[in-house]
């Protein structure tokens, strides 16, 4: 029996001597959590040192749970008080509570006692400095958490002090270190140095990828994500980002796709779970995301996100009551408000036909949301209440929201401004021959912004025309000629070409001939030309009066007025 207990005890230590610090590492880079735990939990328990203990702690300040990473950094200072990371790992803590300048003052000192000379010390100083920031998170969140300057200055004179080549690691700390001063140029190349140093370090690609993301290189971006996946199929954050890529081209089934396998290849800890309930949504899988956060709740996650994942799947899969409910559950809870739930109680009483208390909402998300132009879905419930002004407000918004965001304007943006304000002109009373010509002249010059973009969709001329014909109050300016022509022209055109996009409508055609008619019947006396588009109109519409007085032989034709809408 002595000899059995002695066999498995020489086991379970040979075991856990099996495993590496790189081991655990590894697991955690892969993001498996519980799995790298074990690891530095086995190594302690075979070999307590300053070591061991401070990557226990490591792996604790990964996962932001500083209770803990202080008891293993201070175990570790008791266990060998002349290794100088455990004391790195406290100030790094500081570092993660937002305390980058408390941190300072203890890591200056932990340099000047090292004298610069500890290679691994001024490594994980320099980690320290960048590994908290999260890109793509708030102000909030990554304030005072990083000092990417620091880091990248520490790398670079540990290089020099301790006239070392650089490992991959800590390479690609400088890489973090540049990207988060937006310096995709110096992080490129920092990963790329990795990667001499380490081929197969597929980390490196993945973060190459993200640079090429975040600078709209979009080819380069599927491609290095693509050589990790084919160098690594079971690194989890492959196909995360590469999911994350596909919804900037909104392939969003793919993304969906490529989501879940993020999930069967990471460890779905309920935090993992929730993380991936956030990507199927952003990537339009309302079910799966559903689905997932029921998964993480019930493995007990503590995030309040999860009132959002319900309150905003459910408004998007038109359970509208049941998403208000939700997000009015997190108000309830206390929950600190964020501009998205302002959003989604605004799509969800605009589902349930509450239009003025969807506004209420949408108005105050609009400016702060900058991934959704909120301005559209106000324009749109404005239009439908048929107050005009105000939607042409939204829509300019919406412009000027696309343009702070470096995003093209598109012809039909202008056009629906320029729709509003003819629809606020065409109200005003004949009578008021300043402010109906005045609010028309706008409805023009976004037409004709409109058209800058696209010259060739027949409506936006159409349209300027009779905003014209509101300019010319009197009908004697005729100042609707020019438009109406560049209609039928640009019509004529997609006819030779061919072009379904635009379905002809013969009541726009017949306004357009009986205009050009009357121009020439008043203002040129071309009876060629009149008889040419009153020939043309008539055969559209052969009843209409005017027409029938001009075609009448020994009548006298009375010039049709200038249309006034």
């Amino acid at each position: 029996m002595k000899s059995w207990i002695l066999a498995v005890s020489l086991l379970i230590t040979n075991m856990a001597m099996g495993q590496t610090i790189a081991d655990g590492l590894h697991l955690i880079d892969r993001d498996q959590p519980s799995r790298a735990k074990q690891v530095f939990e086995g190594l302690v328990s075979a070999s307590p040192t300053g070591e061991n203990y401070y990557y226990l702690g490591y792996y604790f300040l990964t996962r932001r749970d500083w209770t803990s990473a202080e008891d293993a950094f201070k175990k570790g200072l008791a266990a060998d008080p002349k290794n100088y990371l455990n004391q790195v790992g406290l100030a790094s803590i500081k570092v993660g509570q937002n305390k980058v300048n408390e941190a300072k003052v203890d890591f200056d000192r932990i340099l000047q006692e090292t004298k610069y000379k500890n290679g691994d010390v001024i490594h994980r100083i320099a980690e320290a400095y960048s590994m908290f920031y999260k890109l793509g998170r708030d102000a909030e969140f990554n304030a005072n958490n990083n000092d990417p300057a620091e880091a990248i200055r520490l790398i670079d004179l540990m290089l020099e002090k301790t006239k070392k080549g650089p490992n991959a690691e800590q390479m690609i700390v400088r890489g973090d270190a540049f990207l988060i001063k937006n310096d995709g140029g110096n992080a490129v190349s920092s990963y790329e140095q990795a990667l001499m140093q380490d081929p197969k370090n597929v980390k490196a690609k993945v973060k190459i990828g993200t640079v090429f993301l975040r600078g709209k290189n979009y080819r380069e971006t599927q491609s290095r994500y693509k050589e990790a996946i084919d160098l690594d199929s079971n690194y989890a954050p492959a196909h995360k980002r590469y999911g994350e890529y596909l919804i900037v081209g909104s392939q969003y089934k793919n993304a969906s796709r490529y989501f879940r396998k993020y999930l069967e290849k990471a460890e779905a800890t309920p935090e993992v779970t929730l993380e991936t309930a956030k990507l199927l949504f952003l990537s339009q899988d309302y079910e799966g995301a559903m689905k997932y956060t029921d998964e993480a709740d019930k493995k007990g996650v503590k995030d309040n996100d999860i009132f959002r994942m319900r309150g905003y799947s459910n408004v998007e899969m038109k359970n509208y009551q049941q998403g208000i409910d939700n997000l009015e559950g997190m108000v309830r809870s206390g929950v600190k408000p964020y501009y998205m739930d302002d959003l989604y109680f605004g799509k969800g009483y605009q589902g349930l036909g509450k239009d003025s208390v969807a506004l209420t909402y949408l108005e105050r998300a609009a400016p702060l949301d900058t991934n959704n132009n909120v301005y559209n879905i106000i324009h749109d419930i404005r239009y439908k209440q048929k107050r005009y002004n105000d939607a042409a407000n939204a829509a300019l918004k919406g412009i000027e929201w696309k343009q702070k965001k470096n995003q093209a304007v598109g012809s039909g943006d202008y056009f629906k401004a320029a729709m509003d304000y003819y629809f606020v002109a065409a109200y005003i009373p004949n009578t008021d021959t300043l402010n109906r010509p005045l609010v028309a002249m706008k409805a023009d010059t976004l037409f004709g912004k409109a058209i800058s973009v696209n010259d060739k969709w027949p409506p936006f001329y159409l349209n300027r025309a009779r905003a014209n014909n509101l300019i010319d109050y009197s009908g004697t300016k005729w100042l609707g000629v020019p438009h109406y022509e560049k209609f039928l022209e640009t019509i004529a055109k997609l006819k030779e070409e061919k072009s379904t996009t635009f379905k002809e409508d013969k009541n726009q055609l017949f306004e357009a001939y009986k205009y050009l008619g009357g121009y020439h019947i008043t203002i040129t006396k071309d009876d060629a030309k009149v008889r040419d588009y009153f020939t043309k109109a008539q055969e559209i519409k052969a009843d209409d009066k005017v027409l029938m007085e001009y075609f009448n032989p020994g009548s006298t034709a009375t010039a049709p007025a200038a249309p006034k809408k």
